[in-house]
């Protein structure tokens, strides 16, 4: 009896990952490498080009404690996209390469979703409609030590997909630069680190 209920655990676990339909699954693997080469119906899918897509942030600058406007649209109105996840990253302080701070849910918008409820810092979408402009509102009411960027992996299809690689013009908290960022230089585009076995995901 053991080993069937272990079995129909890891069977449930699998059907969550794959597909992602309804936004990126809460489980560890997923949460930290936000690859959707979690699942294995995505492989293949993975693009180096520079992606069709972009977020950028209505302030240029962050107080602590108050809200900063989140988009993530295409290049385009032709370029639309089915999921997604976001994440705040800080780019530059002492949390340098953690995410920081936490999404808030300013409307009533029903196409993006907290990835982990018991963590804020990441969200996904909660359909595979096609889209072409999320909105989002993000805060840090810790501190404001850290430059942030927001970084989201993309999907456009099920075989068509950039990982980590849209990401915001870092913004830092306003009582150390209040003009923002000047001569903000991308990284270069390339590969996430290889996945583990989707399989071996432990949920939070």
């Amino acid at each position: 009896m053991h080993s069937l209920q272990a079995l129909f655990s890891m069977l449930s676990l699998i059907a969550a990952v794959i597909g992602w339909p309804d936004g990126a699954p809460c489980i560890h693997d997923v949460f930290e490498s936000m690859n959707p080469l979690e699942a294995v119906e995505h492989q293949g899918g993975l693009q180096l080009t520079v992606p069709p897509y972009h977020i950028d942030t209505w302030q240029k600058c962050y107080w602590i404690n108050q809200p900063v406007e989140v988009n993530l649209k295409g290049n385009t109105s032709a370029d639309r996209f089915r999921g997604f996840v976001i994440q705040p990253i800080s780019y530059k302080g002492p949390n340098r390469g953690k995410r920081v701070g936490q999404f808030l849910r300013l409307d009533d918008n029903g196409s993006w979703q907290q990835q982990c409820f018991r963590f804020k810092n990441s969200v996904t979408h909660s359909h595979e409609e096609k889209k072409k402009h999320i909105k989002l509102w993000w805060k840090n009411e810790a501190n404001d030590d850290d430059y942030v960027q927001f970084v989201a992996t993309v999907v456009k299809s099920q075989k068509e997909f950039w990982v980590k690689s849209i990401k915001s013009i870092p913004i830092p908290p306003c009582r150390i630069e209040r003009n923002g960022i000047q001569g903000y230089v991308p990284d270069p585009i390339t590969p996430p680190p290889p996945v583990r076995n989707f399989a071996q995901a432990v949920v939070i």
